[in-house]
This record gives C-alpha cells, sequence and structure tokens, in this order.
C-alpha cells in the first residue's frame, strides 16, 4: 500500500512539475512571438498612398493617437501637437496647400504632427519625428496605410496648415499623414545596408 502511495505521489509531483514548465515555455513562447510581432512590424512598414473608401475606425485612430504619444521626447518636455483631420473639404485643401500630400484628398484621415518650440525650441523636431515614426508602425500594426509628408521647413507650407487650422505661431507643423485602408497591395522596401554600419570607428 505504502509503495502505491509513493509511486502516485511521485507521479502526482511529476505532473506538476511537467504543468509548471509547459505553462513557462507557453510564457516564454508567447513573449518571443510577441517580440517577433513587434520587429516584423517594423520590417513591414512601408508607404501606402492610395487608399479605399472606407472610414478609419474611432478607435483606430484613437490607439494611434495613444502610440504616437508613447514616443521619447527631450527631458519628457513632450512639445507635440496633433491634428486629426476627418473633414474631406480640408482634406482636399491640404492637397492644395501641399502637393506632396496630395495623397490627402483621397484619403479618409490625415494627422499632423505639429511642434510647440515654446514648449522645447531645441528638440521640438526630433521629438515629433519620433511621434510620426510611432504613428506609422501603429498605421501598419492595425492594417492600415499612411505615407510621411514633409511640411515644415517650406515656409510656404507651414504658412498654409497655420492658416488653414488657425494655428498659433509658436506651434509648427513638421508634417502631414495621410491615413486609410490601402486601395493596393504595397511591399515593404529592403533597406538594410551593411556598408552603412560603422563599429568602433568610420
Amino acid at each position: 500500500m505504502k509503495k502505491i502511495f509513493y509511486v502516485f505521489s511521485v507521479f502526482v509531483l511529476f505532473s506538476l512539475v511537467s504543468c509548471v514548465t509547459a505553462d513557462n515555455n507557453s510564457k516564454k513562447s508567447a513573449d518571443n512571438s510577441s517580440k517577433n510581432a513587434a520587429i516584423e512590424n517594423i520590417l513591414n512598414r512601408k508607404s501606402v498612398r492610395q487608399y479605399s473608401d472606407k472610414k478609419v475606425e474611432q478607435e483606430k485612430i484613437d490607439t494611434i493617437l495613444k502610440c504616437a504619444m508613447a514616443a521619447p521626447s527631450g527631458m519628457n518636455k513632450q512639445p507635440w501637437e496633433i491634428l486629426v483631420v476627418t473633414d474631406k473639404e480640408k482634406l482636399e485643401k491640404i492637397a492644395e496647400i501641399a502637393p506632396n500630400a496630395s495623397y490627402s484628398k483621397n484619403s479618409q484621415l490625415a494627422i499632423i504632427v505639429c511642434g510647440d518650440k515654446n514648449i522645447s525650441e531645441r528638440f521640438w523636431e526630433q521629438d515629433c519625428c519620433a511621434v510620426t515614426e510611432n504613428i506609422l508602425l501603429a498605421v501598419e500594426a492595425l492594417e492600415l496605410g499612411a505615407v510621411w509628408c514633409m511640411a515644415y521647413p517650406s515656409d510656404e507650407r507651414v504658412a498654409g496648415i497655420r492658416s488653414l487650422f488657425n494655428l498659433p505661431e509658436n506651434v509648427i507643423p513638421l508634417n502631414i499623414i495621410p491615413i486609410g485602408y490601402p486601395l493596393t497591395q504595397e511591399q515593404p522596401k529592403q533597406k538594410y545596408n551593411a556598408d552603412k554600419v560603422h563599429v568602433n570607428n568610420w
């Protein structure tokens, strides 16, 4: 009887250890999968310039904005201001002001990333570029498409955007990002170039 109890106890202990090990392995696998998904998302990002008529859901817009503001900033000053444009007339007007952002007239949404130089005159450009990259990666993850279109440092485009949206003088529109559901299936470009990597010296 003792022998049977001993064998049963060993079996239960082995089963518990196996379950814990399997659970840990499962968690590690999930963690690795999550990490791989983040890397794949970065490598799959591409510029999309043609969009369908399908509207971008508010939930996805909110997610994009949360990701945008998760960006790092110099001394954590967060000098960004973000314009969300869904008005079709204004989207068409953007295309007139900034011909390089003509894709906005066919998009359902555009985000204009602005910097407040009163908050960070020195770093607003870098900080807003970090915001922009987060937006582009969030767009990719949400199966949307977008393209980064320059506004600053073109005086004409900055003045046009400022006038259209009544921006104060201290707020500078860095770029315009048309966003929508892709009309065509674009492929990411292979941009890695080992010749541009320098280790310890030029």
